[in-house]
């Protein structure tokens, strides 16, 4: 309950900078362009993310173990943000999907490789939840049997 409290802390005080720069620099801002973003925004919030997030979720309720769903779930937040913060880089026409930044390696490479390590570590970590649920459950039953 703290944690979400935290985070919803976190996201009011952006929205409060997010207006206060508004505010600050309202003759710099279009307010027809404002609109037209926030409008976009709430648009495509509901239409599309979070029925592709309903989406996703129903699916790992339907095909993954109660036991690997953390993980995965855990997993997927990250190659989201991964997705998000690299895809747009990555499928830029512009110098074959290499940005002029500091980072001028390959974006989409670096994206396909950083998703193999996500995908390995949620691996380990559903390994390693089976075998101390397995474990428990031994100590369980041993003890059951005394």
């Amino acid at each position: 309950m703290t944690g979400r409290r935290v985070v919803g802390g976190i996201g009011v005080l952006a929205i409060l900078v997010g207006v206060l720069e508004v505010v600050t620099n309202w003759d710099a801002a279009s307010p027809f362009g404002l609109a037209a973003f926030l409008v976009a925004m709430v648009v495509l919030d509901d239409v599309v993310l979070v029925p592709v997030a309903l989406g996703v979720g129903w699916l790992l309720r339907r095909t993954v173990p109660g036991s690997a769903r953390p993980p995965v779930q855990a997993g997927l937040v990250v190659l989201t943000g991964l997705a998000l913060v690299a895809l747009p880089f990555a499928l830029s026409p512009a110098r074959g999907g290499e940005s002029g930044t500091l980072l001028t390696q390959p974006y989409l490479r670096n994206l396909v490789l950083l998703a193999g390590v996500v995908a390995v570590v949620v691996a380990a970590a559903v390994v390693v939840r089976r075998s101390r649920r397995d474990q428990r459950s031994s100590e369980t039953g041993s003890r059951s049997r005394r």
